[in-house]
């Protein structure tokens, strides 16, 4: 609302004079406790009505804006901010995961519906494609299937979860930036033979 309160003030507008120029272009009658007369000479002499009393195209500009404050947004849908072919990226990365239940209990793989919003989420926050996501979660797995998925977190955990302080973390975004910055080589796991 501040925001609103400073461009009346940058351009010279009091309440009482934006709501003229509002009633004017909505054709509603000006309120009786408002003395239109004072207010429509000023907003005359500032050019932002016409001799006639009509709005200039400098007044419809502004409250244009003005209004533009008060419009909800659309939402997006989820081929809006995932892509056309979301499903299938979800797919392919859910299968990337293994399919058994982990250590803590929980199945690597998780319902599609769920990943689907925890990727509504990732893709807001932060501006990665679909291949680098596939490629870093390749990266994230192979490195606990040595470990037998000991301590790897599930598709969604991966994705984003929420800390004790209600912020999120995500293990996925740390691993796309290890993938643009040129860290995907395959680790090599040597292993020392004890006979």
């Amino acid at each position: 609302m501040i925001e609103i309160f400073n461009k009346l003030v940058k351009e010279g507008l009091t309440p009482n004079t934006f709501y003229v120029l509002y009633c004017i272009k909505e054709k509603i009658v000006v309120a009786d406790f408002v003395n239109k007369s004072i207010e429509c000479k000023k907003l005359q002499a500032d050019e932002w009505l016409d001799e006639n009393l009509q709005l200039t195209s400098k007044s419809i500009i502004f409250i244009t804006e003005i209004d533009g404050y008060f419009r909800k947004s659309k939402k997006k849908t989820s081929t809006d901010l995932l892509g056309s072919n979301f499903l299938d990226n979800i797919k392919n990365y859910n299968e990337i995961f293994p399919n058994k239940k982990l250590a803590s209990g929980k199945y690597a793989r998780v319902n599609p519906k769920t990943l689907e919003n925890a990727f509504r989420w990732f893709f807001e926050v932060y501006d990665y494609s679909w291949e680098v996501v596939l490629k870093a979660t390749e990266k994230y797995v192979d490195e606990f299937s040595i470990r037998r998925y000991d301590y790897m977190r599930t598709a969604q955990y991966f994705i984003r979860k929420q800390n004790t302080d209600k912020t999120w973390d995500s293990d996925l975004a740390t691993y796309c930036d290890l993938i643009i910055n040129g860290e995907d080589e395959k680790i090599e796991y040597f292993k020392e033979r004890v006979d």
